[in-house]
């Protein structure tokens, strides 16, 4: 049910898609989708925090990670969420998200916190694995993580919402510069 809920939110719309439709794309009666979802925007809450559930879930499945080096397991683990945030759908569904913002704030806020604080959460967790290997404070890992995942999807989502995305850009080129830049930082000399 909550996969064809995702499904239709991203498709149609969060205003054009209705608890009816979903019912019977999922087969089931909306007497149960409101059994167990008060209403559209919880139900919607509900299938994004599937959807993370499956992302956290593909980051801890990546083969041999906790041994790979941190630039390694960054770039794995960047090139299977920026592959995610990059998709055609997602691209739709964040647009979606950006427009329905300034009508559904409750959506908006847990949006904006608390599901992605999960992915954030297992950047973090992987930091602090690799402590040894960073300059990083503990009390600065966490917001480390925040700017990593900002530098990975911020530019190259911006300009897939706008179409501006060239044709021969390569994420795992960019994945490469972000993990380089992030670990190493910018100094303005050539290495």
């Amino acid at each position: 049910m909550l996969d064809h809920a995702l499904r239709m939110f991203i498709h149609d719309g969060y205003s054009k898609t209705s608890i009816a439709k979903i019912s019977t794309a999922a087969g089931v009666s909306t007497k149960t989708i409101y059994e167990r979802y008060k209403n559209k925007a919880e139900l919607l809450l509900a299938s994004i925090g599937r959807m993370v559930d499956t992302d956290v879930s593909e980051l801890s499945s990546i083969a041999s990670l906790p041994q790979m080096t941190l630039a390694d397991g960054l770039g794995a683990m960047g090139e299977m969420l920026l592959a995610r945030v990059m998709h055609p759908d997602m691209v739709a569904f964040y647009r979606m998200g950006v427009a329905e913002s300034m009508h559904l704030p409750e959506i908006n806020e847990r949006m904006g916190d608390a599901l992605p604080m999960r992915i954030q959460n297992v950047i973090a967790e992987y930091l602090r694995q690799h402590a040894k290997q960073t300059a990083l404070s503990a009390q600065s890992i966490d917001r480390a993580a925040v700017l990593f995942l900002e530098m990975l999807f911020a530019e190259p989502r911006n300009k897939a919402l706008f179409r501006q995305l060239p044709a021969d850009w390569s994420a795992k080129a960019h994945v490469d510069f972000v993990v380089e830049l992030f670990l190493n930082g910018f100094t303005g000399a050539k290495a």
